[in-house]
């Protein structure tokens, strides 16, 4: 009885142990897979830049278009999709809401963005915060040029050569 008591107790002991070492890398897998900006230096900007053109006419209402292009900077380089959901343009000025999905090597994340583009100037300001994935929860600013010949090739362009090449700003609070 003594004998079957304290295999008992070391099997109890075992399965604490392995418990233990479970929970333990368990919770550095929930700490590293949500905490995005914690993980990130804090009250730093990481810059990211963008070439990307629109691939379907501009958005009726209701209607998204899509973008695609090419990322680099902090991200690494990949690639970038987009969708438009709502356009209004005012005199020369349009106001865009997007959702901007940067695909870096290094890193990926989606941003919900304002634009406010000049069509006379052929500038743009973007302001939003990211949505998902690296850097979830941080602000983003940013600014693109309009350019009405691509550098670089712009397969299934709606508007033939016109790029809108940029950064995106993304902010770490402290």
């Amino acid at each position: 009885m003594t004998i079957l008591k304290n295999r008992t107790i070391s099997i109890l002991a075992k399965n604490i142990h392995l418990f233990k070492g479970w929970s333990v890398l368990l919770g550095f897998a929930l700490v590293a897979t949500t905490a995005g900006v914690a993980l990130a230096p804090q009250g730093h900007t990481f810059d990211s830049t963008f070439t990307k053109w629109v691939t379907t006419s501009p958005p009726a209402p209701g209607v998204v278009a899509n973008m695609v292009g090419v990322v680099d900077g902090d991200v690494g380089p990949g690639t970038y999709a987009g969708e438009i959901l709502s356009m209004n343009t005012v005199g020369n000025i349009t106001s865009i809401e997007a959702l901007y999905h940067f695909n870096g090597w290094k890193h990926s994340f989606t941003a919900a963005v304002n634009v406010t583009q000049d069509e006379t100037a052929g500038t743009a300001t973007i302001t939003g915060n990211v949505t998902e994935g690296w850097l979830r929860g941080a602000s983003a600013t940013g600014e693109y040029n309009v350019l009405a010949t691509c550098p670089i090739g712009t397969p299934d362009n709606a508007f033939g050569t016109v790029c809108f090449q940029g950064a995106l700003h993304v902010h770490v609070p402290k």
